[in-house]
């Protein structure tokens, strides 16, 4: 992108001479984008989902847990809609050897006379309402704090959980969980004393039970990471008057405060409309000229907008929205004054 791209325009404003006609006080620079009346895609770009990575980087010969290495716990329920999970917390217990977990647990749900009442092993009935998918080995470090399965937040970093959601249509009431470890790590055995929730497909004719587990997650963070977003600002330049019945020439300038690249690919469509939207008009942004956005760097577009005849006079807001979920924007309306 060559110097004239990333060049603040100048914008001539528009004064009302004493005849009432409206006329250019100095010329526009050439230097903005020039504006083509490009029709909307109506796509909405998002930032693309990062590829998670170990919280922690595991140290090359780092064995997998192993069950005499570990402390789990219950940590209480929690719901969304119609599901329940009852998270199982993880902490390493040893005094000072490091570990990994990662994958899926089998586990089995026991009655209080050891009669198994479900069962989630193998690759079968992974996943729960609750999680992600997202499988990285967990490093699992000692000295943590201990497990306090009446205190549900926060949860200590270093430590890991597993959702597992459970429930019975016609209810029932476990007494112990156990969880066979990956990678041949044993079985440990809990406490599970939970009476069996109700889902909706109770009323819906479905299975009348049902069993799944999560994957290992790391606590005391957020995961999987959140899309990182660009930061940027939007600022408005638009002559002071403009008369009804004539098109509005304003330039609108993106300036690039993240430490980023903004990529225009795909292109974003744009919305632009007076006081309390009784104008909208919506485009596609002309990036051809325009690859990307630099940090640090600003780039200046034109607008134009139609003015129509019957719209009432005096004093409004230009307001410009572009429509990319990709970026964190503050734009500024402008304050227009439309006269005859």
């Amino acid at each position: 992108m060559g110097a004239a791209g990333r060049a603040l325009v100048a914008i001539g404003l528009l004064a009302l001479t004493a005849c009432g006609s409206v006329h250019p006080q100095s010329t526009v620079s050439t230097s903005a984008v020039p504006w083509l009346a490009l029709p909307p895609t109506g796509v909405y770009p998002t930032p693309p989902n990062p590829t998670p990575a170990p919280p922690d980087p595991i140290p090359a010969g780092t064995p997998a847990c192993t069950s005499s290495q570990l402390e789990a716990a219950v940590f209480g329920q929690n719901g969304a809609g119609q599901n329940v999970t009852t998270p199982v917390v993880f902490r390493n217990r040893s005094s000072a050897a490091c570990c990994y977990l990662a994958g899926y647990p089998d586990v089995t749900i026991l009655g209080a006379s050891g009669a198994v009442m479900a069962r989630a092993a193998g690759s079968a009935q992974r996943g729960t309402f609750f999680d992600n998918d997202v499988v990285v080995p967990l490093l699992m470090k000692p000295g943590t704090s201990a497990l306090q399965p009446a205190k549900t937040e926060p949860l200590s970093a270093s430590q890991a959980f597993v959702n597992v959601e459970w429930f019975v249509c016609r209810g029932a009431t476990a007494s112990r969980m156990a969880i066979d470890l990956p990678s041949g790590g044993g079985r440990m055995t809990i406490p599970y004393a939970i009476k069996a929730p109700w889902n909706g497909v109770c009323d819906a004719g479905g299975v009348p039970s049902g069993l799944t587990r999560g994957q290992f997650n790391p606590t005391g963070i957020q995961w999987p990471p959140a899309p990182t977003y660009l930061s940027d600002t939007i600022a408005i330049h638009a002559p002071a008057r403009v008369k009804a019945g004539s098109t509005l020439v304003y330039y609108v300038s993106i300036a690039n405060t993240s430490n980023l690249d903004y990529r225009l690919n795909p292109c974003p469509d744009y919305n632009e409309f007076l006081g309390p939207k009784v104008v909208v008009e919506s485009y596609r942004l002309n990036c051809s000229p325009v690859a990307h956005i630099a940090p640090a760097s600003t780039v200046t577009f034109e607008m134009r907008m139609k003015i129509p005849n019957v719209i009432g006079l005096g004093p409004t807001q230009l307001q410009w929205v572009l429509l990319d979920g990709r970026i964190q924007h503050i734009t500024t309306p402008a304050q227009i004054e439309i006269v005859q």
